[in-house]
């Protein structure tokens, strides 16, 4: 059984995928290296807390360089093609498959960690 191939991003396409940051998100930045920093408040970690068990009231989710790199550009004015060419300058050795990496880390970052919000 073949698998089914996605469609292609044309540079239009990636031009028009503007991304800003998610107001409620937390992040610290050191070195370069962004931490987004998660505030562990639902009403069970509160229970479990009352209860003496430890829930750390917050939660730190560290980015690799790469990440870190293009979570600093989404501004809500830069699209998806201007990243990718800032990251090629950046990293030349992820040049092959750079839109094909961005595009999957921008979805991730948006529908699973909602760390940004699409503007376009």
């Amino acid at each position: 059984m073949e698998m089914a191939k996605r469609p292609e991003l044309t540079e239009e396409d990636l031009k028009h995928m503007v991304f800003q940051k998610n107001p409620e998100v937390t992040y610290k930045k050191k070195a370069g290296i962004v931490t987004i920093v998660r505030e562990q408040n639902h009403p069970i970690q509160k229970l479990f807390r009352k209860l003496h068990m430890h829930i750390p009231e917050k939660s730190y989710l560290e980015m690799d360089e790469y990440g870190s790199y293009v979570f600093t550009k989404v501004n809500g004015r830069r699209n998806a093609y201007e990243i990718g060419k800032e990251l090629a300058e950046k990293f030349p050795d992820a040049d092959k498959y750079r839109y094909t990496r961005l595009i999957l880390f921008l979805q991730q970052i948006e529908s699973v960690d909602h760390l940004i919000e699409r503007v376009s």
